[in-house]
Order: C-alpha cells, then sequence, then structure tokens
C-alpha cells in the first residue's frame, strides 16, 4: 500500500517497554527515525495515525483488526516462527494475555502472529532465514539488522596479555546467560595456565520471569559456576569500558533452542565494533557474519570441545586475536556498518511510499 502523507506523515510506534528502556527501543526503529529525522510518537492505538511501526510486544489480537487505511509495519528481529506450534506458543500466548501485552489469552501465540503477518503491509526481521520463513505470509518482508551508535566504535589494539591474566567478556540479558553454562568447561579448562576473568555485563539483579516477574542476583546464579566472574551492569558506557580491557569476548547460542539459534548478529557485531575479537556458537548468522568478515573457521563452535579448543588457541596467539579483531572491526564498521541498517529501514518505507 502506499501511505497517504499530504501534510506530512502521522507515525506511530508501539513499543516494547513505555519507557523505551530495552535494546530494541533503541536500536530498531526509533533509532533509525531519530537518524534521519523523521517524526513519530509513542501510541497504542491506530487513531489519528497513516502508519504504525509496531514492536513484538505490540498486542498482536488488537492491531491485526487495525482499518486498511492505516498502513502497518511489524518488526520482527526475533525467530518467533522458528517455534512452529506447540505447548511453548501456546504458553506464551497465555503468558503475554496475563503480563499484558495480549488484550485476550490465545491458544496459539504462533497462529496470532502468522494473522498479523498477513495483516501487515510490510514485515521487518533480522536474518535471511527469518525472511524466508516470513514470506511464506508476507510478499513484503525486509531484513534490517540493530543500529549500533549507542557504541563508540574503537579500533583493535595490540593483543598481548598483560601477564598470565585472561580476561573474557559476555554481554546480554539474563534470560540469555543459561547458553554460557555449556561454555563453562572450556573456561575451567583454560584457568588451570591462565588468571582467567569473565566479565558479565548484564543487569545484576534481574527478573526471572518474562523480563517482568520476580527478581534474581545474578552474582548468586554464577558463584557456583567454579570460575572468577565480575558483574558489570549494562550500560553502553560500561560495556565500552569492560572491552577497553578485555582480551576475547564469548558470544555462546543455546543451539538446542531454535528460537535462540535463529537470532542475528547483533551482539558479534557489538565486539567487533568494539575492536575485540570474538569466538562464538556456530549458527547461521554467526557462520554468515564470519563468511563475510573472512574469519577462520574455528572461531564458531558446536559443542564443548570446540570451546575448549578454540579459546586455548585464541588465549595463546594474541597475533591471531589481533588479526581477527581487524577482520570483524572492518566488517562492523563496513558491510555491517550504520548506512547498510539505515538504508535497509529506507528501503522499507520507500516501499510503502513514506519516503
Amino acid at each position: 500500500m502506499n501511505v497517504d502523507i499530504r501534510g506530512g506523515p502521522r507515525i506511530g510506534y508501539v513499543p516494547l517497554h513505555p519507557m523505551m528502556t530495552p535494546p530494541g527501543d533503541r536500536r530498531r526503529f526509533p533509532a533509525y527515525a531519530a537518524d534521519r529525522g523523521i517524526p513519530f510518537q509513542v501510541v497504542d492505538g491506530w487513531e489519528g495515525m497513516d502508519l504504525v511501526v509496531l514492536s513484538s510486544e505490540a498486542d498482536i489480537v488488537f492491531w491485526r483488526h487495525a482499518p486498511a487505511g492505516v498502513g502497518i509495519v511489524l518488526d520482527l528481529p526475533d525467530a518467533f516462527l522458528e517455534e512452529g506450534w506447540g505447548l511453548r506458543s501456546a504458553a506464551r500466548g497465555l503468558a503475554k494475555w496475563i503480563a499484558g501485552p495480549l488484550s485476550r489469552p490465545v491458544t496459539s501465540h504462533h497462529r496470532a502472529m502468522c494473522r498479523l503477518i498477513e495483516r501487515a503491509d510490510a514485515v521487518v526481521c533480522s536474518t535471511p532465514e527469518q525472511e524466508r520463513n516470513l514470506a511464506r505470509y508476507s510478499d513484503n518482508v525486509h531484513v534490517a539488522l540493530d543500529l549500533h551508535r549507542e557504541f563508540k566504535p574503537v579500533s583493535p589494539v595490540d593483543a598481548t596479555l598483560r601477564g598470565d591474566r585472561l580476561h573474557l567478556v559476555w554481554e546480554g540479558l539474563y534470560p540469555t546467560l543459561v547458553a554460557i553454562e555449556p561454555v563453562l568447561p572450556a573456561i575451567r579448562g583454560l584457568a588451570e595456565d591462565f588468571e582467567v576473568v569473565l566479565h558479565l555485563v548484564t543487569d545484576p539483579v534481574a527478573h526471572r520471569f518474562m523480563n517482568r516477574y520476580g527478581t534474581i542476583n545474578v552474582a548468586d546464579v554464577v558463584e557456583r559456576w567454579g570460575v572468577k566472574v565480575e558483574v558489570h551492569p549494562w550500560t553502553p558506557v560500561e560495556l565500552g569500558r569492560v572491552a577497553t580491557f578485555a582480551d576475547l569476548a564469548i558470544v555462546p547460542v543455546d543451539r538446542s533452542d531454535p528460537y535462540t539459534l535463529g537470532k542475528p548478529e547483533n551482539r558479534m557485531r557489538i565486539f567487533w565494533r568494539l575492536g575485540l575479537p570474538v569466538v562464538g556458537s556456530e549458527s547461521p548468522a554467526h557462520r554468515r557474519a564470519c563468511e563475510v568478515a573472512g574469519m577462520p573457521a574455528d572461531v564458531l563452535c558446536v559443542d564443548s570441545e570446540d570451546w575448549a579448543r578454540s579459546l586455548v588457541h585464541y588465549a595463546n596467539e594474541p597475533e591471531e586475536r589481533l588479526a581477527v579483531a581487524r577482520a570483524g572491526h572492518t566488517a562492523a564498521l563496513g558491510v555491517y556498518g550504520d548506512e547498510s541498517v539505515l538504508a535497509a529501514w529506507d528501503g522499507v518505507l520507500q516501499g510503502l511510499g513514506v519516503l
């Protein structure tokens, strides 16, 4: 559809959180709109709007019934469709109703999401794999990664260790912390030869369920890991600070979970932007990113043995750490740079006649 923009388009945005604090509210459409100088307002309905961009926390039951004259852009950066139909989808439909995003419970979150995808005038995702799945329900699907301008690029520097101390860094939300546990044996093994410190940049006190309910102290969780861990509060400034003395970043993924396995390469891009070498789990997005950047295959790990080999190798090879850091940094500012992300969102709005 073409949005009627006489007098300027009236664009609304349904955020992940009313305070616009989650990463997606900082790095996706709102960040693009701020860069391009496109005005929008946070909304919970379509009245008076020409176009509304929906985050994944929008009420998918309500917005499926948006009038035909209101353009809908659905932003789905996570691999919701990878889960398919099942108990998890049913549980999500009930939980999101209890938590508030849904106006009524649905027996299949997957089915309800597919109906909204069919209603949307454009769908934005974050990987080609997601694009192929979404194309079954929409003929206007775009791929756009996160915009990372909140992280000032830092050029890779000499990777020689300071003594025998090795600083590893991970960043993310509490629900993804579980992906580190299969890597712990490799880190413990590394600690036999180095003084290893694992830095976790995350929320020190997190919600247990749905990012809303119950609280847990992350320090209590990691106490039983058997490795030296330092927990840092998640802010762009703090992550940048930790990156200045970190030797190697890790980006593990729960490979048994189709939802997490289908996530994009955004974390890898953040660390590359900050000038760090990265060792991560093998996934479609990570494999593609490393191929684009010209990385050696051993930076990606399938199992605990791979993690042990890769961590030992890169801990002992400072020149190779520096080489992969430089290759990643070049990719982060080049093919994965800000302009490529902005251009992707330009394509979304141009296709709807907004630009």
